[in-house]
């Protein structure tokens, strides 16, 4: 009995010691009536470690804070060390992970340090046990992902999408640090604002003036293209209104005697004129009939939206005000196969129906950082689609940014901002007469536009008070 007593004694006396700062060597002890008072844990502790017992130095941190540290079977070795004012806790952990070992806290309080080494030696014959973690604010698949790093090779992991809960089986060491994960992963997450405005102004001019020409014979040839013609049908020289008239777009041809009949410009009028003149001059039995035409028109169209959105930190919104547009579309190499029963033929290209969605798209995905700024990913979008001017069938107009920003909280930034202008004109006319010198616009029509497009994008987050965990 007294041969186990003595080596205990000297052991608490050396414990006291390094409690209390004084720097052990090798196999000293020195008497003193001083011990070390249990401490709270977060208190800081200043002790020197000269090639001391691992297993000591785990009994002094017992001493010194107050709790149960149990040191596993393969815990061997001396270990030197000085460690100035810091808290217990982080100078236990970082002395025995230096040395190749591992803290674990269990549930009931106890500290285990065990061998690395051993422990996941220990793991291929350990019981397994299964726990569930109900996941209040993120995804469960979400931590399934992370949680399967840390699985033994005998652990598995499942979700209850009803319950969002995560369940894990492995050994208790994997469901403790998978517990921890939960813990830190699954907080509230804060809560972001956007408002934007899309401003999309369309600006269109044109212009168009056009002196277009029907010489007629009354005796002989007429194109009539451009106003109804007479022509002497029963050949006594005199025209008889109505029963002699000839329709517009019927051309009447005399092959006898001397007659002239002309066009200028006819196939060429400008559409829609908000000015139409007739002039109409005989000479002879010809008269000849003009029309001039004059356009000036301006379109101003004004789209302005406003969408705005609430959206978790790291999380992205999309908002669609507008239309999904149905395309359809003719795969030529899937073909129809005859059915001789129904009587259809083979070979029949197979048509499906896609769907493009136009208007004003808006996609934003925040993160709030440290700081309190907030980096947002943003994509805006405004479309629309007009018939193709071929058979081809519809054309997509999108107007579109991407950007990536860093904001102050309630700080709007103008993400986008084009204009757009384009500008043609057409002249067509008689040949050689349109290029005479101030004559010539007598025999031309011509037609200019101009299309001014302007994009304006802005964008304010706001973060969303007494949403912070």
């Amino acid at each position: 009995m007294t041969g186990r007593t003595v080596p205990r004694l000297a052991l608490t006396l050396r414990l006291a010691l390094v409690c209390t700062g004084v720097a052990l060597q090798p196999g000293s002890a020195r008497a003193t009536s001083a011990t070390a008072a249990p401490q709270p844990p977060g208190d800081s502790i200043t002790v020197s470690f000269y090639e001391t017992p691992i297993r000591d130095v785990l009994f002094a941190f017992a001493e010194f804070s107050g709790r149960s540290i149990v040191a596993g079977a393969g815990v061997d070795g001396l270990l030197s060390a000085e460690i100035l004012g810091q808290p217990w806790d982080v100078a236990l952990r970082t002395l025995v992970e230096a040395y190749g070992l591992v803290v674990h806290e269990q549930e009931d309080g106890i500290i285990r340090v065990e061998d690395a080494r051993q422990l996941f030696e220990n793991d291929a014959v350990r019981p397994v046990a299964s726990k569930s973690f109900r996941i209040s604010y993120v995804e469960a698949a979400e931590l399934e992902v992370l949680a399967e790093a840390l699985l033994t090779e005998r652990g598995r992991t499942s979700v209850g999408v009803a319950t969002n809960s995560l369940v894990v089986t492995d050994v208790p060491r994997v469901l403790d640090a998978v517990a921890e994960l939960v813990e830190t992963l699954d907080v509230r997450v804060r809560q972001v604002d956007i408002a934007a405005k899309i401003i999309f102004i369309n600006r269109t001019g044109l212009e168009g003036f056009g002196i277009t020409y029907d010489l007629k014979d009354t005796r002989g040839n007429q194109f009539n293209l451009l106003t109804p013609g007479v022509a002497d049908t029963d050949g006594d020289g005199v025209l008889s209104l109505p029963a002699e008239q000839v329709p517009r777009g019927t051309d009447v041809v005399a092959l006898g005697g001397n007659s002239i009949a002309a066009l200028g410009n006819a196939s060429d009028r400008i559409v829609g004129p908000t000015l139409s003149v007739l002039t109409s001059l005989v000479i002879g039995r010809s008269t000849l009939i003009g029309f001039i035409d004059a356009l000036e028109a301006i379109e101003l169209t004004n789209v302005e939206a406003q969408p705005s959105v609430r959206v978790m930190d790291n999380r992205t919104a999309r908002i669609l005000v507008g239309e999904e547009t149905p395309v359809r579309v003719l795969d030529a190499g899937a073909q129809v196969q005859a059915d001789s029963r129904l009587g259809s033929p083979g070979g029949l290209p197979v048509a499906t129906v896609d769907y493009i969605e136009t208007g004003v798209i808006l996609e934003v995905a925040p993160r709030i950082t440290d700081g309190g700024d907030i980096l947002l990913d943003l994509s805006a979008e405004r479309s629309s689609a007009d018939l193709a001017p071929s058979d081809v069938g519809l054309t997509f107009r999108k107007q579109r940014a991407e950007s990536q920003v860093l904001l102050k909280d309630g700080e709007t930034v103008v993400i986008g901002g084009l204009t757009v202008s384009e500008m043609g004109e057409v002249r067509s006319g008689i040949p050689l007469l349109m290029n005479l010198p101030l004559v010539g616009r007598l025999f031309v029509t011509g037609r200019k536009y101009s299309v001014e497009r302007d994009l304006l994008i802005m964008v304010t987050p706001t973060i969303v008070r007494g949403t912070s965990p």
